[in-house]
This record gives C-alpha cells, structure tokens and sequence, in this order.
C-alpha cells in the first residue's frame, strides 16, 4: 500500500451507524453527494470523500503519479476498517471498481453509476490516452472555463440541455477546481491509463448496482453484458436520464438505492 494521506472527507449521519461511501466524477468533490446522502443520514454514517485533485484534496506531492493504486490506497487509509457500502460515478465509479477488486473485504456492496470497465482494445486504449493528454493541455493553455463549457458541450451529457439551471450549476461548481490539477487528472486518470477491468468483473463476489440512464447511449449498452459477467448483479436503466443521474433525477436514483440496500425486488 502507498503512503497516501487520508482523504479529506464530508460526513454526515449516525458515526455509530454502517459506513455508506460516496464518490463523485473528474471535476466534482464529495459535496456533490450531500443532497443525495441527506436522505441516508438517518441509517449510515455517509463518507464523501475529495478524491485527489479535486475539492479540498490538493496536498498529494507533486511526484506523485496519479493512477488507480493511488487512489485506491488513499481511499483504503480513509474509510473505516470495516465493510462499506461504496457507490461510484463515472471518474468515482472507476475508482470504486478497482478499489473492490483491490480490497474485496473493505466492500460490503458495491453501487456503479455510469461507470465503464475500462477499454479493452489497446489501440482505442492509446487513442483515449492521447485524446485526455490533449484535453490536459487544453486546459493549461484556455483555462479552466472553456474547457468545462467544452466538456459539458459532448453528447454524453446532452440529457442536461433539458435541464438549463441544473446545467448552469454543475458548471459553476467545476469551475472551483484548480486548471493544473484537473490537467493532472484527465490525463493521468484517462480511461486509456487505466487497466481493463472487464475480465475481472467475475471476481466481485459482493452484490453490485450497475446503473445507466437510458438516455446515456454508451453507458447504457454496456449495462447488460458488464453484469452477466458478475455473479451477483444488478442491472438498472433509469428513464429521463442521461450520464449524471444522482443530479438529474435524485428522487429516482435515492430510490433504487434505497431498494437495492433493503433488498426490496
């Protein structure tokens, strides 16, 4: 295990109460999981985490090489010794993957929100990688602004057209994030950097949430296949929603959630 400082963390709830572990995507922080975590508050001890680069966590040396390891090792010095429930989106929901197949005993269930395997082909793998270094030195060289008015602009997230406030919000709150950390993280974090998950995904003997919006095209077809390959797997499409559904339909994501940790059909 790396020597990575504990995460700063939001916790609200009952500490005596189970550990439920929220962990946002690339330009989020932990808060963005409040509005969620408020209506869990009352039966867990709800842990939001800034993963590195992002909200107030900045302090990792500047040597250090971000990957899946970090992260991973970092988050296991946060959490409490015993079994969680982690819930992950997107950037969060990598993480959270590869934290439950790094460290299976720290994961009581495991819940991924729009969350990709990885890619398995290493051409496309070298193609994203290049694709994320370039949006890197976007960054560096535009700022911050444009290039978050650029990343909300792709079709992964055309569902937040429908929903202008939320739209405004979201970005205002990105444009928190320091330019150079966020640099940092949609290179070094890139999907092309990270490991293919997907013949792995048989190993997760916890139960899995896989969640999709039906109107997240990629992350939807991908929903069935990831989960026949787990041996206790649960596959959900959410309607009238795209790749952020905790923002875009909150009442419909608390929901499932709340179905899926009582074991409700």
């Amino acid at each position: 295990m790396r020597n990575i400082p504990p995460f700063p963390c939001k916790q609200i709830g009952n500490q005596s109460k189970p550990g439920l572990v929220f962990l946002h995507g690339f330009l989020g922080s932990g808060a963005d999981w409040l509005p969620v975590a408020e209506s869990f508050s009352g039966d867990f001890s709800c842990i939001l985490p800034d993963l590195p680069g992002h909200g107030q966590n900045t302090e990792i040396r500047a040597d250090e090489v971000l990957d899946y390891d970090l992260f991973s090792d970092g988050l296991a010095r946060t959490l409490p010794p015993q079994a969680v429930d982690l819930v992950g989106y997107s950037l969060g929901g990598r993480v959270a993957l590869y934290f439950a197949l790094k460290y299976p005993e720290r994961v009581k269930r495991l819940v991924l929100e729009s969350t990709s395997p990885g890619i398995k082909d290493p051409e496309q793998r070298a193609e994203r990688a290049l694709l994320d270094q370039r949006r890197a030195e976007k960054i560096l060289s535009g700022g911050l602004g444009l290039f978050v008015d650029d990343w909300y602009s792709q079709p992964l997230f055309s569902s937040l057209r429908r929903q202008p406030e939320l739209s405004a919000r979201l970005k205002s709150s990105r444009m928190q994030n320091s330019a150079a950390w966020m640099a940092r993280v949609i290179s070094e974090m890139s999907p092309g950097r990270q490991p293919w998950l997907g013949d792995r995904l048989g190993d997760l003997k916890m139960e899995v949430l896989l969640l999709a919006g039906e109107l997240d095209l990629k992350y939807a077809a991908g929903l069935t296949s990831s989960a026949a390959k787990i041996p206790q797997a649960k596959a959900v499409s959410v309607p009238n929603a795209g790749h952020s559904i905790h923002a875009e339909q909150p009442e419909s994501f608390i929901g499932i959630l709340e179905s899926f940790f009582n074991d409700k059909p």
